[in-house]
């Protein structure tokens, strides 16, 4: 196989020619650094990533200190720790698959890079190859997203039929009984209208029947209230928040939103809510819901004892609420510190959740 050097005699051409136009034809980004890790040359496509004007704007600046000096969460990258330029140490290859790169403005763009070690004017200094994978690490995060989003439709799924035999069961073993026991009791009202039996018969028939009110009542407690669907989302959380044991500050929006997403922001304020009067012990608590540009914002706070559960896979209401918020495409977040009370927020998407789920 002809070297390099061999192909640039064949071709009548300098060899410093060749090497530039191949290096500019590069789709992938390419630097290199002398011994002390000063630029020495960057391909167009590096000069582009970086967010540069000219290739002069790199040459002569210090790799790290330039473009690898900090992590993304803003956590100094000490130089020493860096393995981008260790070939020009160890002489040993480097290839890594997920890295930051700081851009001229500042901005971090994620990139894969390969360093190879190489001699310039007698000492190491090494060669950069890198790309950047800002599509590969946005597919990879709908893919992630579309997964959880579809576990956590399946938990939903399975959560609905589960409480679908939980209610067949409730009203077989209670408000069902219950009116079956009011009509045995008028049965023998009538048959003796006048006698003790009869109005005794009727009292037992009225206590069954305002037993049996109370079991619809509590089974309808976790179904949409009517008030949601006929007045909005602002009348039904204020409903629901005149009867809670503690206090609680409303700053809602009165515009109508599309039902998923009321119903959604509906459940997060009365599982919060529910959590802070079994759990808090909190004084206070305060639902500010707003519509931002594309999403609805539903902020729930206590000042109790915080120390909420952070991990929120233990099947808790609070794990409930996640998925329930997951399986509309939005993002449930939970700040809760020891002492320092509850911070709930949800993010739900206005449109795109409520067509993918029509489409589901």
């Amino acid at each position: 196989m002809p070297t390099p050097r061999q192909i640039a005699r064949r071709l009548g051409s300098d060899e410093e020619e060749l090497l530039g136009a191949l290096l500019a034809s590069m789709v992938d980004a390419v630097y290199a650094v002398d011994a002390a890790g000063v630029v020495l040359f960057a391909n167009p496509a590096a000069v582009s990533i970086l967010g540069y004007d000219s290739e002069s704007e790199l040459v002569g600046r210090p790799s790290h200190a330039t473009i690898h000096y900090q992590h993304p969460d803003g956590r100094p990258f000490a130089e020493a720790d860096c393995p981008l330029l260790a070939p020009r140490l160890t002489g040993e290859p480097v290839r890594v698959e997920q890295d930051w790169f700081i851009r001229r403005d500042g901005s971090f763009v994620p990139v894969a890079y390969s360093s190879a070690p190489v001699t310039f004017e007698g000492r190491r200094g090494a060669v950069v190859v890198f790309r950047d994978v800002s599509d590969r690490d946005r597919a990879e995060a709908e893919r992630l997203r579309a997964e959880a989003i579809h576990a956590s439709r399946a938990r939903i799924v399975q959560a609905a039929l589960d409480e679908r035999r939980r209610l067949g069961r409730d009203l077989h073993d209670g408000a069902q009984q219950r009116l079956i026991n009011v009509i045995f009791a008028l049965q023998a009202a009538g048959r003796d209208p006048r006698g003790d039996e009869s109005r005794q018969a009727i009292a037992d028939a009225l206590q069954e029947t305002q037993l049996a009110i109370r079991d619809l009542r509590d089974l309808g407690a976790g179904l949409d209230p009517s008030v949601l669907a006929h007045r909005g989302l602002a009348a039904a959380i204020t409903s629901l928040t005149a009867r809670t044991p503690v206090p609680v500050t409303l700053d809602l929006p009165e515009e109508r939103f599309p039902p998923l997403v009321e119903s959604t922001a509906y459940f997060v304020v009365a599982e919060a809510l529910a959590n802070v009067a079994k759990h808090a012990d909190a004084s206070e608590a305060a639902v500010a819901i707003a519509a931002r540009p594309g999403r609805l914002v539903v902020t729930v706070t206590d000042d109790g004892r915080g120390g909420a559960v952070a991990d929120l896979s233990s099947g808790s209401g609070l794990a409930g609420l996640t998925d329930r918020v997951a399986a509309v495409g939005g993002m449930l977040t939970i700040e809760s510190v020891d002492g320092a009370g509850t911070r709930i927020v949800s993010q739900l998407p206005l449109q795109a959740a409520v067509s993918e789920l029509a489409g589901a």
